[in-house]
C-alpha cells in the first residue's frame, strides 16, 4: 500500500487506551455509545465477548485547536429531521443522521461561521488495543495515516480518507490528496458502507476474513 506524503507520514497517531465495561443487555456484535476523555465514541462488542466484560479500546488523542460537541438529538427528531442545537453559545441547525435517533448522541465538528448548519457524522469507531499487529483489510486503512479508519469520509471523486487525517491535511492544502482536485471539508461525507463492513470486521474477527 502506498501511503500519501503529507501530515502524519511516517507517524503513528498517538492513542489512548481506556478500559471500558460493556452494558447489560449488550452482546457480540452489537455497539454502545462511551464517551472516552469527553470524545463520544462507538464501541463494537467484538466476538467472545459480552454483557459486564471489559473491552481495552484506543482512541486517538485529539489536538487541543480541535473543537467538537457531542449533541444529543431532541424527542420527537427522526433520521433525516432537522433540529436546532447549542454549539458554545452559537445556535445552528443540525440533520439528524439516518441511523440515529431520539435520545441518542452525534459528534458535530465546531464551525467558525455564525449560524452555519453543522454536518453530523456518526460518533468515531474506538479500536480494540488487541487489533494491533492484526491483519487489516487494506480497504480498511487511511490511504494518507495508514491505520484503520475511525470515520470513514468519501469524496465526490469517491476517494475513501479517515475524517480526522483528511481534515488535517486540507488545513494546509485545499486539494485531495490523492487526485490533486480542489477539496474543501464540505465536500466530505460518511462512508456509511466501509464503516459498516469495518464494525463488522472489529466484531468478527479474523471470521470476517473467511466470510468474504
Amino acid at each position: 500500500m502506498v501511503v500519501l506524503s503529507g501530515p502524519g507520514q511516517g507517524q503513528r497517531t498517538p492513542m489512548q487506551t481506556f478500559a471500558v465495561t460493556v452494558p447489560s443487555g449488550v452482546g457480540p456484535g452489537q455497539q454502545f455509545q462511551a464517551s472516552l476523555d469527553g470524545q463520544l465514541t462507538m464501541v463494537i462488542v467484538p466476538h467472545g465477548s459480552g454483557p459486564n466484560s471489559t473491552l481495552h479500546v484506543q482512541i486517538p488523542m485529539r489536538p487541543t485547536n480541535v473543537q467538537k460537541y457531542a449533541v444529543t438529538i431532541p424527542a420527537g427528531v427522526q433520521p433525516g429531521g432537522q433540529f436546532q442545537a447549542n454549539l458554545g453559545g452559537r445556535y445552528v441547525w443540525l440533520s439528524c443522521p439516518r441511523n440515529l435517533g431520539p435520545g441518542k448522541q452525534m459528534l458535530v465538528d465546531a464551525n467558525s461561521g455564525t449560524g452555519t448548519p453543522q454536518r453530523p457524522w456518526p460518533p468515531p469507531i474506538g479500536v480494540p488495543e488487541d487489533l494491533e499487529g492484526k491483519q487489516i483489510p487494506e480497504c480498511f486503512l487511511c490511504p494518507i495515516k495508514g491505520e484503520l479508519m475511525r470515520q470513514p469520509a468519501i469524496t465526490p471523486d469517491g476517494i475513501t480518507y479517515d475524517y480526522d487525517a483528511i481534515v488535517e491535511w486540507l488545513q494546509n492544502k485545499q486539494t485531495d490528496p490523492s487526485t490533486n482536485q480542489p477539496l474543501s471539508k464540505d465536500d466530505l461525507r460518511p462512508n456509511r458502507t466501509v464503516r459498516t463492513m469495518i464494525e463488522e470486521f472489529i466484531a468478527k474477527g479474523p471470521d470476517f476474513l473467511w466470510a468474504r
